[in-house]
């Protein structure tokens, strides 16, 4: 399952850095989320999730200038502890290695910005 976690620049270096991190909710296509939004196809419904948590992580840049930082994660089956309306709790870590790109969102635009995994170590000394 394809989830979207809200990340703040140093929270994004550590994760970087440490190939770990524990997180307690992340933002995914929960079967009520896709029950809410049956006349979606499942690409839409994983790019209005995107947007959520975009505007969410604006919140955490550290400047007004900085993008607001999503990861996308490919979440195993196993991690899953409870699944809430959009989001579902885990019981173990995220590894980087499930980490699918990064999207980025500048203010005062609309359209998400995509990098591969492989460019995040890259350009993260420019999004700050």
């Amino acid at each position: 399952m394809r989830a979207y976690l809200p990340i703040s620049h140093d929270d994004l270096a550590t994760f970087l850095n440490s190939g770990n991190m524990k997180v307690d909710s992340i933002l995914a296509p929960t079967p009520f989320y896709v029950g809410e939004n049956d006349d979606l196809d499942e690409e839409e419904i994983e790019y209005l999730l995107s947007l959520e948590a975009a505007q969410a992580a604006l919140d955490l840049r550290g400047s007004k200038k900085a993008p607001g930082i999503v990861v996308a994660i490919e979440l195993e089956p196993t991690q899953v502890n409870e699944v809430n309306e959009k989001s579902v709790t885990l019981n173990s870590d995220l590894t980087w290695a499930q980490v699918q790109c990064a999207l980025l969102l500048f203010p005062d635009d609309e359209e998400l910005i995509w990098f591969a995994t492989q460019e995040i170590a890259l350009n993260l000394g420019e999004w700050k």
